[in-house]
């Protein structure tokens, strides 16, 4: 689905996978203030933890420590090129049935195991705006393999802004 930005794609993409108010969402420290921010839009606690040296992507160690029973997703980013270690925050949000979304707005085109950033989340973000890889001016994209998010994020997308809220 395109969006007007990658936080709108964010606020839209945890609406639909039924996150807010009173649910925890893990996220990198060490990224761009808009995920927090998304995450705080919807009303839900953005919970901060702590980044891996080398790839400046989230600790999938790290994020294990910060589960607790109001944790409903992982949002991790691909940062300055570098894949965040899909296989092990896939493993930890299969193993607590948590939502795994992917920031990819500074990976595009970059690869995992073979396969290209975008394609690990239940949901993947990308934002357009500067300074973003691809920069467009603005805008924003949301990706996802499932028919049912992908239907849900296109009404929420066309409709008011008291249907996305409510």
């Amino acid at each position: 689905a395109a969006v007007g930005s990658g936080t709108l794609g964010l606020c839209l993409s945890l609406k639909v996978l039924g996150i807010g108010p009173g649910d925890e969402v893990i996220t990198a420290a060490y990224a761009w203030h808009q995920i927090a921010h998304a995450i705080s839009i919807v009303g839900a606690t953005p919970i901060l933890a702590d980044i891996d040296y080398w790839s400046g992507c989230i600790d999938p160690t790290k994020a294990a420590d910060k589960i607790t029973p109001r944790t409903k997703a992982i949002l991790a980013s691909n940062i300055n090129g570098h894949p965040a270690d899909w296989k092990a925050l896939r493993e930890l949000a299969d193993r607590y049935q948590l939502k795994l979304i992917e920031d990819s707005t500074e990976a595009i085109g970059s690869r995992y195991q073979g396969k290209l950033t975008g394609s690990f989340g239940d949901v993947a973000i990308f934002d357009f705006s500067q300074p973003s890889a691809l920069c467009c001016g603005q805008g924003g994209m949301v990706l996802t393999d499932d028919p049912t998010i992908a239907s849900e994020l296109g009404y929420l997308r066309e409709r008011r802004l008291s249907d996305r809220t409510s």
